[in-house]
C-alpha cells in the first residue's frame, strides 16, 4: 500500500546510502531493479535475476554502479514514491515548494508470454507544470567492476562495450562521456517528456522510438492488472495483500516458474556486521509459504503450476537440496567480492553455501505445500504421490539425525525441536491428504513414526523447568521459530506447553510488543542480530488461535505500519532504529503479511456470523 508521504530529498541517503527502506522495486518476469527515492536505480541484474549486477551502488557508493534520473538542483527538494494502480510500474515525483516539479515512471516491460524477453529498462522524464534542469548519470559495472568496458557514442545513444553484457542507452537528450560513466543535464519543459531506455545484450542502439516505450508501458499495465483481477481478496486489508501478491508475482522466473526468496544479495541483517547473503535463489521452505499464499489468493492454477516446476527442478538436480539457482545454469558455491558492503558491511556475498546443508525442515515445508496445494483442489497425480512416499521414506531414516533447521546456523549440527516438529508434521498431512484423496500408503507405519517423533520432541524438546520448549534437545534456551510450533498440530493452541513457549518468547525475544529476535545464543557469526519479520506474523496467528482477538489486531497494525512507504517488506528490521534491513523486498516476509490477514479476515467472518445470529434472536 503507498502511502501519500513526502520525504525530504536530503533524509533519503545516509553517509552516501539510499536506506533500504527508501527504495521501490520494479518487476519483470525474468529480473527485478531498485529505484531509490532519489531518483537512482541502486541495484539492477540483467538480464536475469542470478546474473552479475549492472547497477549495484546499494553495495558500494563508490564501484557500484548507478543510473540517477533527478532535478538538477536538489535545494528544497522533496520527493515521494507510489505505484501505478495494481501494478509493479513505480512513479518517483519531485516537489519544489510543494509544486510538482519532475515525474519519473520506471518500469520493466512484461508480457504473458514466458519466452518473450524485454532485457530493458524503461524511463519516463516528465515535467507536468514547470520547465526544470535535469541531471542523469550512467555508470554500469561489468563483473562486479573486475572489468573495463569501452563507451561508445553513436546518433541514437551509447554503447558501453566489453567482452560480456554489452549494455546500450537510447535517449533523445545530451550526455557527455566521462572516464567511465555517462553524465549530464538537459531541459524538460512545462509539460514535456521523454524517454530513456537501458538495453542488455545489445550490439546497436537504435532511435529511442524504435524500443515503443510508451506501448510496452501499457502492456505491462495490462499484464499486472489482468493478473490482479484473477485473484480473490478480501474486504478486510485488500490493498495489502495485493501489494505483497504484486511483489511475490515480481520475484518469480518465468521461464522455470520458480521464485527467488528475493531480488537482491548481500544486504546485511545487521549494520557493520557479516550477516550478509544472496538471496537470488529458490528455497524449499518458500515453496510451502508460495503455495499456501497463492491458493489463498484463488491463484489455484499457478500454486499447481509452481510446485510441479519445483518437482521437474528436483528431478533435474537428483537430490533434494535446500535452495536451487532459478535456471540451473548458475553455481551457488559462496564467494567475495571486494566491495564496501551496504554502509561498510562485509563481506560482500554472491552465491549461498548453505546449498549443502542438511535442514530436516525443508521436509516438512515440501509435504505441507503439496497438502495445501491438494486441499485447494490441485491435482495430486501417481507421480507426485510416489515423491510423497519417497520423501518420507526418507524421512523416517533421517528425522532422528542433527541438522542446521530453519536458520541455516553455521555451527555444528544439532537436535532442533523446530526441525523435528516439521518432521511431524510431514507424516501428519501425508496421512491426512492421501487418506482424503483415497491413495494407498503404508499409514499404520506413518503414524507410528509421527507418534514417535512427537513422543521424542515431548521428552527432549520440552523443558519442565520452564514449561516451554527449548531450541534444541538439551538447550535451555528458547528460539522465535519455535512461534510456529502452535500451528503445526503437534499440541492443541491453548495447552499450557504452548502457552508457556510463547510467554517465554515473548519475555525473552520480543522487542517493541511485536518484534521477535530470533534466539541469543551463540550461531557461528561474531555480529549481532536483529527482529526477523516473518516470526511477528507466526506470532499474530497464535494470538488468533488462542483467542486473543484484539492482540491479534493490534500487533497487525503494527507490523503494516512497520512496512516501507510502498508497504514493501525487507527481511528484518533493526532492533534499536525500527529500520529495515536484510534482502529486500523479502518474499517469506510477503507470504507471512497474506497469510496472517487471511486469518483475520477468517476471524471477521465468524464475528459478522455471530452478529447475524444474534440479531435473530427474538
Amino acid at each position: 500500500m503507498s502511502r501519500d508521504t513526502r520525504v525530504p530529498f536530503s533524509e533519503v541517503e545516509r553517509t552516501g546510502y539510499t536506506l533500504i527502506s527508501n527504495h521501490g522495486i520494479i518487476a519483470s518476469n525474468r529480473t527485478a531493479a531498485l529505484v531509490s527515492l532519489n531518483g537512482s536505480i541502486d541495484w539492477a541484474c540483467m538480464p536475469n535475476f542470478n546474473s552479475d549486477p549492472v547497477f549495484c551502488s546499494i553495495l558500494d557508493r563508490d564501484k557500484g554502479g548507478v543510473f540517477t534520473i533527478r532535478p538538477s538542483d536538489t535545494t528544497g527538494l522533496e520527493v515521494s514514491q507510489s505505484y501505478q494502480d495494481h501494478t509493479n510500474i513505480l512513479v518517483t515525483e519531485f516537489y519544489r515548494n510543494r509544486e510538482l516539479c519532475l515525474r519519473l515512471t520506471d518500469f520493466l516491460p512484461t508480457s504473458e508470454y514466458s519466452t518473450i524477453n524485454f532485457p530493458e529498462i524503461h524511463r519516463y522524464v516528465e515535467s507536468p507544470r514547470t520547465e526544470t534542469q535535469v541531471y542523469v548519470k550512467i555508470k554500469p559495472v561489468l563483473d562486479f567492476g573486475r572489468k573495463k568496458y569501452d563507451i561508445f557514442r553513436n546518433g541514437n545513444g551509447f554503447l558501453f562495450r566489453s567482452e560480456k553484457d554489452p549494455l546500450g542507452v537510447s535517449a533523445r537528450v545530451q550526455m557527455q562521456h566521462k572516464k567511465d560513466y555517462l553524465e549530464g543535464k538537459f531541459s524538460v519543459g512545462k509539460g514535456d517528456s521523454t524517454w530513456i531506455v537501458l538495453l542488455h545484450g545489445v550490439t546497436s542502439v537504435q532511435r529511442v522510438s524504435d524500443y515503443k516505450s510508451y506501448e510496452r508501458m501499457q502492456e505491462t499495465a495490462r499484464y499486472w492488472k489482468d493478473w490482479v483481477s484473477e485473484g480473490n481478496y478480501p474486504a478486510l486489508y485488500s490493498r495489502e495483500m495485493i501489494r505483497s501478491a504484486l511483489t511475490l508475482k515480481g520475484l518469480f522466473f518465468e521461464p522455470t516458474g520458480l521464485m527467488v526468496a528475493a531480488p537482491t544479495a548481500s544486504l546485511p541483517e545487521y549494520l557493520g556486521g557479516e550477516r550478509n547473503w544472496d538471496y537470488r535463489y529458490a528455497w524449499i521452505r518458500d515453496t510451502n509459504y508460495v503455495i499456501e499464499a497463492l491458493s489463498i489468493m484463488g491463484y489455484k492454477k499457478e500454486a499447481i503450476k509452481f510446485l510441479y516446476d519445483m518437482m521437474e527442478t528436483f528431478k533435474r538436480q537428483k537430490k533434494l537440496k535446500t535452495l536451487y539457482p532459478i535456471n540451473d545454469l548458475e553455481p551457488v558455491d559462496e564467494f567475495i567480492i571486494d566491495m564496501e558492503g551496504y554502509m561498510g558491511s562485509r563481506p560482500v556475498r554472491f552465491g549461498n553455501e548453505a546449498a549443502n546443508q542438511l535442514q530436516i525442515d525443508e521436509y516438512g515445508s515440501l509435504i505441507d505445500s503439496i497438502y495445501h496445494m491438494a486441499m485447494a483442489g490441485g491435482t495430486v497425480n501417481s507421480y507426485l504421490w510416489n515423491f510423497v512416499r519417497e520423501t518420507l521414506s526418507t524421512l523416517t531414516e533421517i528425522w532422528k539425525s542433527p541438522d542446521s533447521t530453519i536458520w541455516e546456523f553455521r555451527t555444528e549440527p544439532k537436535h532442533y525441536t523446530y526441525s523435528k516438529a516439521m518432521a511431524f508434521l510431514s507424516f501428519r498431512r501425508a496421512i491426512e491428504m492421501g487418506r482424503k484423496l483415497d491413495f494407498s500408503a503404508p499409514y499404520h507405519d506413518w503414524q507410528t513414526t509421527a507418534d514417535a517423533i512427537k513422543a521424542d520432541i515431548l521428552k527432549n524438546g520440552y523443558s519442565p523447568e520452564t514449561n516451554s520448549f527449548v531450541q534444541y534437545y538439551g538447550a535451555s534456551h528458547t528460539d522465535s521459530a519455535l512461534l510456529r510450533l502452535p500451528l503445526l498440530g503437534l499440541l492443541p493452541p491453548t495447552d499450557p506447553r504452548m502457552v508457556g513457549t510463547v510467554q517465554r518468547i515473548e519475555k525473552e525475544l520480543m522487542h517493541h510488543g511485536f518484534l521477535f529476535k530470533r534466539y541469543n545464543n551463540d550461531d557461528g557469526i561474531t555480529s549481532g542480530d536483529n527482529a526477523f519479520i516473518l516470526t511477528s506474523f507466526w506470532y499474530v496467528e497464535d494470538l488468533i488461535l488462542m483467542r486473543k482477538y484484539e492482540l491479534a489486531k493490534e500487533v497487525f497494525e503494527k507490523l503494516l505500519s512497520a512496512s516501507n512507504h510502498l508497504g514493501l517488506y525487507s527481511e528484518e528490521i533493526d532492533l534499536d532504529t525500527l529500520e529495515a534491513l536484510g534482502n529486500f523486498p523479502q518474499a517469506l516476509s510477503h507470504l507471512g503479511l497474506i497469510k496472517t490477514a487471511d486469518r483475520l479476515n477468517q476471524v471477521r467472518k465468524s464475528e459478522i456470523r455471530v452478529q447475524k445470529k444474534i440479531r435473530r434472536l427474538p
